[in-house]
């Protein structure tokens, strides 16, 4: 089998699915699609049309991004190279000729999107939006005429092409289809371009034979089907994924050495209404509650059953020889929004799930994705539309459609459902509406709150603090065990007064591991030369015994220095766009001097300068922090190293618990005075730090471009609006550090751009701001600029406008912590523009006045 696409068959197949989408456009017969269910409101005008805008400058892009088309550009640059073969070259020159088609076309749908009204009723084509005042009727027959001769044309180069391959194999004596060792499965062009080779050879088809060429048109068809199939499967994946999907999982602490042997060894877990006995059961008993008080494990056990191998044994009673798929969910109070709402939850079940069915020994054919979102994929085949976010109503019915398969078994944890900041009864009625089919079991955890009770009394259940006892016990065996100054103790006393703090700590934690956790860093930590094990036990007597009180205790406890430290990390993971910076973020936010400017230090910071701020990071959470923050690992399994970058990339701190979090935002508990700590400015300046230091902390810098210097620009934008000084110096910092990395590899930056074309690549930071439209640094910044660079940004910012169209703008301005940015792009343009218009005609002292006088600035 080919490994690799021949050169013709990857331009060929960009072109015949512009083509055909083209065509289809302007087809009478080819309806834009509407949901059929008609209490739903229909796709709007507008987002139609940017949906056929959008497609046809994606399908563009293939053509300029095809192998032929790069060695075309590279034989162009050499003043002595091979000459193309004469099929290449027909193919080449049919680019050209598309791509002005379409070109035209796509002006035109954008000239009906800005014609129509939001008062018209949905265009029953795309063909009537164009006749629609935009186009005659003989503008879109000759269009159409022009477009299906051209494909008449390609498939007679391509099939040119292929034959030529075949010939020269034969000539040469090499195999036609390479042998592949890997035994991956066959990528969707490999399977065409096999099919075709072989359809080729055993027909003995000819270019110049017009009955050939109808009959290798067929073959093409497929290969833009199998290619509209690939791009809506791939897309859908990637809607469904979220990138901090699994970072709650991550932050769970695995079960201490020694702890949750009950799980699998106590006898009355295999008693009716125990786990074990409820993963086998068949009576139809398919939802079972792990409940108990906050900080009693609840998590810690979800994580230790999720894909723990033992539990297989027992689901087999259930499961019998039917394929089983698993997946499970972690809600996140400190989280993103999407990590704490039903949303997050069914897109990763259903992202895990069919991962699992697509990829896994099952190897379900990924047409699944056409039945489980059949509205998207009619949109999608429509007018390349059924791209847009999820919403909860059309993720559930999909979930139910995948478990309505009664040919599998489903098992699905969800962790913290008390963590979300409202009940969620629709998701609950889901849940619960699942685990009536004989083929679904779930576990769920929350607290015993009284919405959860109600809904889940009658269910099998487990009250965790009442099983964590001895857990919590040799939890606190163990620490006092690994604690050096305690072998000092132990010379001056027996083993039982030792026993006794440590039975004493034990009961009151009454199974809740959290406040064990606690209690026990509390008291070792309190240590002092002069303490005795009676010492330490009546420390431990006079703890509160519940774990809001007992907060309180250990905060009002803490040393000066630390409990500021403690309220400092607290306001920087509020403040910061995620619930976990990584910890180089967070070391750079906590030892920003808040005299200093925030671009008084832009140096990239040496590998030994990162390890050594994550070394005293991790002391400080650990050691001054009384482990109310813990450090969690969030490294890729497929990624094994262990270098300083590493850690400053996925080594990230969080709350060790939710109610930590609440306590510390909330608690009226006196607090050190942070009144000239500004989150807001501290990572301000760690932002550009961790910007300028991308080449050295990051495994993509490229990648990681755009995400951070949206931060720069949207903090200092934050600390503008309050402060009414504008910080053009830092800005200016942002925007050196971003070019140079920009500059390196521009293909692959993630600075908003297409690439694509010259108009649309970025030589400026000028061309940034024109896009985004930040009008103070344009009026400062555009005067001294060059004519030709003024000149640019204009017409910058207006193509990627074009060509993003409308909503486009969210893949860079969508999310938390960009918001100011979106504010100001959603803005008036006018004096912006206005500036850069003056700026590109001037000519000496004249061409009109720029203004930004009256812009204060540092």
């Amino acid at each position: 089998m080919s490994t690799r696409p021949i050169p013709a068959v990857g331009l060929a197949s960009a072109l015949v699915q512009l083509i055909d989408f083209s065509i289809n456009a302007l087809r009478k017969d080819h309806i834009l699609y509407q949901p059929a269910d008609t209490a739903t409101t229909p796709v709007d005008n507008a987002t139609v049309l940017q949906n056929l805008i959008h497609n046809l400058y994606r399908l563009t892009d293939l053509i300029d991004q095809s192998e032929l088309k790069k060695l075309q550009d590279e034989k162009s640059e050499q003043k002595k190279s091979a000459k193309l073969s004469e099929a290449a070259t027909q193919l080449l020159k049919h680019s050209e000729q598309v791509k002005e088609l379409v070109e035209a076309l796509r002006d035109a749908l954008i000239a009906a999107q800005a014609r129509d009204s939001k008062d018209d009723a949905p265009w029953p084509t795309a063909r009537d939006a164009l006749l629609n005042g935009v186009w005659k009727k003989k503008d879109v027959t000759g269009t159409k005429k022009k477009l299906r001769a051209l494909r008449r044309e390609i498939d007679t180069s391509l099939l040119l092409a292929l034959r030529q391959y075949l010939d020269q194999s034969a000539e040469t004596g090499l195999p036609v289809f390479a042998k592949d060792e890997s035994n991956a499965p066959l990528k969707h062009w490999e399977k065409w371009q096999n099919e075709a080779l072989d359809s080729i050879h055993a027909n003995d088809w000819r270019p110049k034979n017009k009955k050939n060429i109808e009959e290798f048109a067929k073959i093409v068809d497929k290969l833009v089907v199998a290619e509209n199939e690939a791009v809506f499967y791939d897309e859908t994946f990637k809607l469904l994924w979220f990138e901090k999907a699994d970072e709650r999982m991550h932050s769970i602490e695995p079960p201490m050495e020694g702890s949750m042997k009950w799980v699998f060894d106590d006898e009355r877990m295999g008693d009716d209404g125990g786990l074990l006995e409820w993963l086998g059961n068949t009576g139809g008993q398919n939802l079972f509650w792990v409940t108990g008080k906050p900080g009693s494990g609840k998590s810690i056990l979800t994580r230790y059953l999720f894909r723990n191998l033992r539990i297989f044994d027992y689901l087999e009673a259930w499961s019998g020889a039917a394929p089983g798929i698993t997946a499970a969910y972690f809600f996140w109070n400190s989280g993103t929004e999407l990590q704490n709402s039903p949303v997050g939850l069914l897109r990763t079940i259903l992202y895990e799930a069919l991962q699992d069915m697509i990829y896994g020994p099952l190897e379900q054919d990924q047409a699944i994705l056409q039945l489980l979102f059949a509205e998207r994929w009619k949109q999608f085949t429509s007018y390349g539309g059924g791209l847009h976010d999820f919403t909860f109503a059309e993720l559930r019915e999909a979930f139910q459609l995948m478990v309505s398969d009664a040919s599998k078994k489903f098992l699905f944890m969800i962790d913290g459902l008390d963590e979300m900041d409202e009940y969620a009864a629709d998701l609950i009625d889901t849940i619960t509406a699942a685990t009536t089919r004989d083929n679904v079991k779930i576990i769920v955890s929350s607290c015993a709150s009284a919405e959860y009770t109600e809904a889940f009394q009658d269910r099998s259940n487990l009250v965790l603090d009442a099983w964590t006892k001895k857990d919590s016990q040799a939890h606190i065996l163990h620490a006092f065990d690994e604690h050096e100054a305690l072998k000092i103790l132990r010379r001056k006393s027996d083993n039982v007064e030792e026993m006794n703090v440590i039975n004493t700590l034990a009961e009151k934690a009454d199974g809740v591991f959290l406040w064990a956790k606690l209690a026990t860093v509390h008291i070792l930590q309190s240590l002092t030369d002069e303490d005795v094990f009676t010492t330490l036990r009546k420390r431990a007597e006079t703890l509160p015994h519940t774990l809001d009180a007992l907060l309180g205790h250990i905060i009002e406890h803490l040393k000066p220095e630390d409990a500021e430290q403690v309220c400092k990390i607290s306001a920087l993971l509020e403040a910061h766009h995620h619930a976990s910076p990584n910890l180089l973020s967070l070391s750079l936010a906590m030892s920003a001097d808040p005299k200093s400017h925030p671009a008084a230090d832009t140096k990239p910071l040496k590998t030994s300068e990162i390890a050594k701020r994550i070394e005293n990071m991790k002391h400080t959470l650990n050691a001054q922090c009384a482990s109310l923050f813990t450090i969690f690992d969030t490294t890729p399994p497929d990624h094994h190293a262990s270098s300083s970058s590493s850690s400053a990339t996925y080594l990230k701190p969080s709350y060790t618990h939710h109610t930590i979090r609440t306590f510390l935002t909330t608690s009226p508990t006196k607090k050190p005075d942070l009144e000239s700590f500004n989150p807001t400015r501290q990572w301000m300046t760690a932002h550009l730090h961790s910007l300028t230091s991308l080449p050295t902390t990051s495994p993509s810098p490229s990648a990681a471009l755009w995400p951070t210097l949206s931060l720069c620009l949207s903090s200092a934008l934050n600390i503008y609006n309050v402060s009414k000084i504008y910080p053009l110096t830092y800005i200016s910092s942002c925007a050196t550090a971003a070019l140079a990395l920009h500059n390196k590899n521009p293909l692959a930056s993630s600075l908003p751009h297409f690439p694509s074309a010259a108009s649309m690549s970025i030589q400026t930071f000028l061309d940034v701001a024109a896009l985004l439209n930040m009008r103070e640094y344009i009026l400062l910044k555009a005067k001294a600029a060059d004519k030709k660079d003024v000149r640019h940004a204009i017409e910058f910012a207006r193509e990627v406008r074009k060509r993003a169209g409308r909503g486009g703008e969210r893949v860079w301005l969508g999310g938390r912590g960009r918001e100011r940015l979106k504010s100001e792009y959603a803005g008036d343009r006018s004096e912006g523009e206005r500036v850069l218009g003056v700026c590109a005609r001037r000519v000496g002292f004249g061409g009109g006045k720029v203004g930004g006088e009256g812009v204060e600035w540092v």
